[in-house]
Order: structure tokens, then sequence, then C-alpha cells
């Protein structure tokens, strides 16, 4: 008797085989595109730290340059000189002769040669993909100086109650006070208790705008301002006069007797060029005493520095002071650094830095450097 054969065996094996062949073609596939996600993420993710080195280094030596020129450059009522220094139109020829020689026996013109960069805090394009305002201290309100109507205008601004104002200028005064002489002195990129490399400053007076946030009365009005708000408003430098050509408006606005349409008129001229005449200035603010002194044309040896990597990232803010006859030889010095946490609003364009040939030059590609940021003055 035989034994029957059995059906379908060898079909089911080999379809069996077939599924198996499948589901491992799928897994495979399904990896292949898990891999090719994870090196494009991968790819992006280089890309983006590249450009993020690259511009970091752009706005480092953007930094670098426009300290140099602070140091080297003259000054006009326009600003920082960007082109060829010696370039005198017959106006500013006419000015030279009117003023006193400089120490290498060449009459100093305060005219603009048109080729300025301004330090009103306008955004410029830098190297690379960097970007870069400067702003004039002499352009601010110094919450160490100020006369009592321009503190007044600075408490109504920060929308501080008239019967609390006086609360808070006397807060300021006690915090000021309570500084001991030489307890704070300026070392290096920052700042230091001890004495520093510069001797010790002279007491009752803040080092930084950025204090009155350690003033308990002041915080809650102060806290609302981003610290770029606070550095394009307020400094803590000697000064009392306001600079026409470099103030916002908002710090023009402090001036007792000032009016927002006589601002706005100011700035309107300045546009189209920089005053050059104290006596033009006390005609378009007629609330202002003439020779009172609280007016100024030409920009101060100290202010700030604020520089973007690109357009979308933080910024660094470094608060610099010229000192070509310091005692220790140095052409200027960082007094504190600020790290924004915001960058530039995306809707201000910014300006070329025409006549700058320093500021025109291409940041060189770096082959092979993949490392960390090129200075830690940059670290967040």
């Amino acid at each position: 008797m035989s034994t029957p054969r059995r059906q379908g065996t060898g079909c089911g094996s080999r379809g069996f085989a077939l599924l198996t062949v499948i589901a491992a073609i799928v897994v495979m596939s399904l990896l292949a595109g898990a891999i090719t996600l994870t090196v494009d993420r991968l790819r992006s993710a280089s890309a983006a730290q590249q450009q993020a080195l690259e511009g970091t280094l752009a706005a480092y030596s953007t930094r670098s340059t426009l300290l140099f020129m602070l140091a080297t450059q003259r000054m006009t009522f326009a600003g920082l000189t960007a082109g060829d220094p010696l370039t005198r139109t017959a106006p500013a020829q006419s000015m030279s002769a009117r003023n006193p020689a400089g120490s290498d026996g060449e009459a100093i013109s305060f005219v603009p040669t048109g080729h300025e960069l301004r330090l009103d805090g306008t955004l410029y394009r830098g190297l690379g993909t960097s970007t870069f305002a400067l702003q004039d201290d002499r352009g601010l309100l110094s919450v160490n100086w100020a006369v009592p109507g321009m503190m007044q205008g600075l408490l109504h601004r920060l929308g501080v109650p008239l019967d609390a104002r006086g609360r808070l200028i006397q807060a300021l005064r006690d915090y000021q006070k309570a500084l001991a002489p030489g307890a704070i002195a300026f070392a290096g990129d920052g700042l230091s208790a001890g004495a520093g490399s510069h001797g010790a400053l002279a007491h009752h007076v803040l080092l930084t705008p950025y204090q009155l946030l350690s003033i308990p009365a002041w915080r809650p009005y102060l806290e609302r301002w981003s610290d770029r708000q606070i550095g394009r408003f307020l400094t803590t430098t000697r000064n009392v006069s306001v600079n026409l050509n470099s103030a916002p408006a908002a710090v023009m606005e402090t001036l007792p007797g000032v009016e927002p349409s006589q601002v706005k008129r100011v700035i309107d001229l300045r546009d189209e060029t920089a005053l050059a005449s104290e006596s033009m200035g006390y005609a378009l603010l007629p609330g202002i005493p003439e020779g009172s002194g609280l007016l100024m044309l030409y920009p101060s040896n100290s202010g700030t520095l604020t520089c973007w990597p690109t357009r979308g990232q933080p910024g660094v803010q470094v608060h610099y002071t010229l000192t070509p006859f310091g005692p220790h030889g140095k052409p200027w010095r960082i007094d504190y650094v600020v790290h924004l946490a915001q960058p530039p609003p995306a809707t201000v364009p910014a300006r070329r830095a025409a006549g700058a040939p320093l500021l025109a030059r291409e940041v060189p590609a770096q082959p092979g450097r993949t490392g960390t940021a090129a200075s830690g003055a940059w670290r967040r």
C-alpha cells in the first residue's frame, strides 16, 4: 500500500521564503531611510555649526577692526571717519584755520568728510555675515551725572509715578554712597573686585548702567527693558551734556522743555548732514537756555560697540574707552562686556560702511577649523 504525497509543501516553503525576503527588504529600506535622515540632520547641524563659527569669527574680526579704527581715525561732528582722513573740502579748510593745531602741527577739522560711521546706534554691515552698531556715550543719559530735569525725564519714560520718583532718586543716592572707594575696578574684559590694572576708581559712582537692576526700588521698572534698550539709553560716564548728533530720540526727549516734534526736527536735519553749530542746536531746542552746557555736537572718547554674528543671532556689546595717553600705552580699554539675549530687529536695514576699506574685505575661510569660537569673550 503506497503512502500519499503531501501537496503544497514546496509552495509553502517558497511562500515563506518570499515573505522573509520582502520583510528584509522593508526593514533595510526603513533602515536606509533612517540612516539618510540621520545623515541629513548631521549634515545640517554641521553646516549650522560651521556657519555659526564663521559668523562668530566675522563678528570678532569686525569688533577688532572697529576698535582699531576708533583708536586711529579722527572724529568729526558726523562720527568716526572711515575714508581718507586728509581729504578736506573748502569749508573744512576754513574751519581748520579757526581750530588749534594738533601735536603734529596739522590743523584739526571737525567738519564731516562724508565717509563717517555714525555713532547713534545705526546698524551697519560688518565683515562676513556680521552687523554692528556704534553708540557715543555723549548721546546717552548718564545716571551718575545727569541734571535733575533729565532724571525726571528718565523716570517718566520708565513709567514711575510722580509720588514714587523721589524714592527712586534717593535709593540711587543711597546705593552710590554705599559703594566703597576702590571696591570695584576694571580688569581685563569685565568687572572684578579689588584693585585692577587701571587702579582704583572714584567711589560713589555706578560703573555700568546695569547696576541699577541691583537697586530694589529701580528693578521693577527697569527690568521691563532689555539689556539692549538699557545700553541704548543709559551710560555712567562723567558727562552732563547731550550730543545732538548721536543721541537717540528718547534721550533727547528727556532734556527739560524739549518736545517730541522738536526732536524729530533735529533727527531729520542730522540725517541730511551733521549739526555743526551749537547755536543751531539751541535754536532747534528753544526750551534749553543757550550757554547752559546741556548740548554738545562732538562725540566723547567712550561708547558702546555692539556686534552680531548674523542678523538672527544674539550679539555682544562692549563698552570701550579710548586711552591714547594711558599709563600703560594701550590705545583703548574694554570696560565691560554684555551678552545680549536678542538680535537686532529684522525690520531695520543694515547700511554698508561706505568708504571703510578695512570693513570691505571678506573674512578668509578657515579650512579644517572645527573647534570652539574664536575668543572666550564671545561665550554665551
